[in-house]
């Protein structure tokens, strides 16, 4: 069982009627003729049966209540827009160190490989060096091979 005001019985509670607008209440007795105390006295006495309504006043202070509350999650987003902009900026400076450490160290190697191998003659005799190379230890492997086959055959 939801309980609204401990004061109240469930049975109270299902039989409450609708909420009320205070001033335009007082306003349609006094207009009727109801003396003004006597209206305020009606309008507090539907009110104490109806528990406790939402007047205008209510109304103002949640608005002024829901303002502060802007202004707070205004001040909260602009610091969160902040620090996402510092973490950003830390980031891309973080970055842009790693690419230059990165391209220092690409043009390091770059001019180490430049070092040993000058000139494009020096990589031709390598590169004629290492087919050589291959060449006899492919003759080698294909004697040792036939080798191989005498022996088990």
């Amino acid at each position: 069982m939801p309980v609204l005001d401990k004061r109240r019985s469930q049975a109270q509670i299902d039989f409450m009627p609708y909420a009320i607008d205070t001033a335009a209440t007082i306003a349609d007795l006094e207009s009727a003729g109801v003396a003004p105390t006597q209206a305020r006295a009606i309008v507090h006495a539907i009110n104490g049966a109806t528990g406790d309504p939402v007047s205008k006043e209510d109304f103002r202070e949640l608005r002024g209540e829901f303002k502060a509350l802007d202004g707070k999650f205004t001040k909260l987003r602009d610091e969160m827009d902040r620090k996402f902009s510092e973490l950003r900026d830390e980031m891309d400076r973080k970055f842009s160190e790693q690419r230059d450490e990165m391209d220092r160290k690409f043009s390091e190697q770059r001019d180490e490989m430049d070092r040993k191998f000058a000139t494009k003659a020096d990589l031709a005799l390598l590169r004629s060096q290492l087919t050589t190379r291959i060449i006899l230890s492919q003759g080698a492997t294909v004697a040792l091979l036939f080798m191989l086959l005498k022996l088990f055959a």
